[in-house]
């Protein structure tokens, strides 16, 4: 465009008819280099015309082998069970994450006829977003078990191929919720202590179990006739405090007769540091030294009672002496009566006759 121009202007002084003649030389020759300029140009724009016209395409076919699928779908299914201490909470929490990139198949929430209360949800989520909704549901509990399974299914063939590309399918997540009370202890202790203070100690492992995130799951207290006291207490703490919480157990009292159980679970994923202890404590008190079924007093009061339990024996036998032989006696007294009778009347006849 820009050589069109100046060849026009170089056209119109030429027109102006210059009386200097080497001017009008100057101005043809560098009217002659634009139209050679111009003329080029107009040859490589044809010569790349015809190149565009005459292009060529290579296209190489090669047979599919029918035995080599075409792609591969991805399936993931996910199986999570929780433990937490509000059941409905957390299950109505889940069913709130429903969107058109997570999709609720099944939710059920159960009650038995002990009043527990469990859940079970079924969701399925689009692969770009399933990482992120699993974290959040596992945060909302702890994480009894989490299991992964994968399954890669061929489409258009079988066996495998190298050049076959790979989709991630939905992924399946399987949810069960349960109460904390029905999990099952990574361990159990029991173990007794003994102590002259069984009321306060026992008020200072209420404290102890507090203090170390543990929850007091049954408690009872008894005391017999020597004086001997006890309380039964039954916790469940985080197995990341059970050392600490044993070293304050040690500071109520005596610590006796210790016995620990452990229930590893190795084919499940479990967060050990948060799983539960089962911790069942017996703190009891001697009593009196000297019972009170000893002594001279308890001894007077036995052989006074013993003596009085052996009069009522002995009147009980008597009287029942006196019910068996009655009957006989009395039969035998008309035996004699009728007797007697019979002989008098005899007696009578015989003067009578004389």
């Amino acid at each position: 465009k820009n050589a069109r121009a100046m060849e026009q202007r170089l056209i119109e002084i030429l027109k102006k008819k210059s009386e200097d003649i080497n001017d009008l030389l100057q101005v043809e020759k560098e009217l002659g280099r634009v139209r050679e300029q111009i003329e080029q140009m107009q040859g490589e724009l044809k010569f790349m015309d015809a190149q565009v016209q005459f292009a060529t395409v290579t296209i190489a076919l090669a047979e599919k082998d029918m035995n080599v699928p075409a792609a591969f779908l991805l399936k993931e299914r996910a199986q999570l069970a929780l433990y937490t201490a509000e059941v409905e909470k957390i299950y109505n929490d889940i069913k709130t994450l429903a969107s058109p990139k997570v999709q609720i198949t099944n939710a059920q929430l159960d009650r038995d006829n002990a009043g527990r209360v469990s859940a079970r949800v079924s969701v399925l989520i689009a692969p770009e977003e399933s990482e992120g909704v699993i974290a959040r549901v596992k945060a909302m509990g702890r994480v009894e078990n989490f299991e992964v399974q994968t399954e890669r299914v061929a489409q258009g063939g079988t066996g495998m191929s190298e050049n076959a590309r790979t989709e991630r399918d939905k992924v399946e997540l399987n949810i069960t919720i349960s109460r904390e009370e029905q999990e099952q202890a990574l361990q159990q202790t029991t173990l007794r202590i003994r102590t002259a203070e069984v009321n306060d100690r026992t008020k200072q492992l209420r404290e102890v179990a507090h203090k170390q995130d543990g929850r007091i799951r049954s408690s009872s207290f008894s005391r017999d006739p020597n004086g001997r006291e006890y309380a039964n207490v039954s916790l469940r703490v985080p197995m990341k405090n059970y050392g600490a919480l044993m070293e304050s157990l040690g500071t109520l009292g005596k610590l006796e007769n210790v016995t620990v159980q452990r229930q590893d679970r190795s084919d499940a994923q479990i967060d050990e540091a948060s799983a539960p202890a089962d911790v069942s404590v017996q703190i009891y008190s001697q009593g009196n030294i000297v019972s009170e079924e000893t002594g001279v007093f308890a001894t007077l009061r036995r052989t006074i009672a013993q003596g009085a339990s052996a009069l009522m024996w002995s009147a009980r036998m008597i009287g029942v002496a006196l019910a068996f032989i009655m009957p006989w006696a009395v039969a035998l007294a008309i035996v004699v009566w009728v007797a007697r009778i019979v002989k008098r009347a005899r007696a009578q006849r015989k003067r009578t006759d004389v």
